[in-house]
């Protein structure tokens, strides 16, 4: 074989070498089931992480059964908070993730207080401030049993709020 071959092949070599040491990125992982203080699988747990290496949070969900994964994280100290609905809150402190290493990290969330709200909503009575007609449909049956006078100041005293 020619030289010329054997430069071209290291090349290639180093050339696929380096993009495969560069396609590395330095992080870790954090995985874990989350079940109930029975040992069932909770799915749609809010797993979340924070640390004071990253900007934001990392937050995954539980599948199905349980389990859930956060990828990409910088290495670091987290703090890893599981919550879901009628559940405890669980937070765990000090998590600590190297380069390239998967941390697994099983809970068990306790039941939580079921707290119910309610909304009342109501309409209040029309009133019109603005109107101070006062109205009232006299029948003939009624005007009969009158026990004072038939006369219009009689009628007006017998009309709710006429006795102004």
């Amino acid at each position: 074989m020619s030289a010329k071959p054997r430069v071209i092949i290291l090349l290639f070599t180093l050339l696929l070498a380096t993009a495969t040491i560069s396609a590395q990125v330095p992080t870790g992982k954090i995985s874990g089931t989350v079940t109930d203080e029975q040992g069932n699988p909770l799915p749609g747990v809010s797993v979340e992480a924070s640390s004071p290496k990253l900007v934001g949070r990392v937050t995954a969900f539980t599948d199905l059964n349980g389990a859930y994964r956060l990828f990409s994280l910088t290495p670091g100290t987290y703090r890893i908070a599981f919550s879901l609905d009628g559940f405890k809150t669980v937070v765990r402190e000090g998590i600590i993730v190297q380069i390239e290493q998967t941390v697994e990290l099983d809970v068990a969330l306790p039941l939580g207080s079921i707290e119910e709200e309610v909304t009342v909503t109501g309409q209040s009575p029309l009133i019109d401030v603005k109107s101070t007609v006062k109205g009232m449909t006299l029948t003939k049956d009624m005007f009969e049993v009158l026990p004072r006078g038939r006369d219009f100041d009689t009628l007006v005293t017998a009309i709710p709020g006429g006795n102004n």
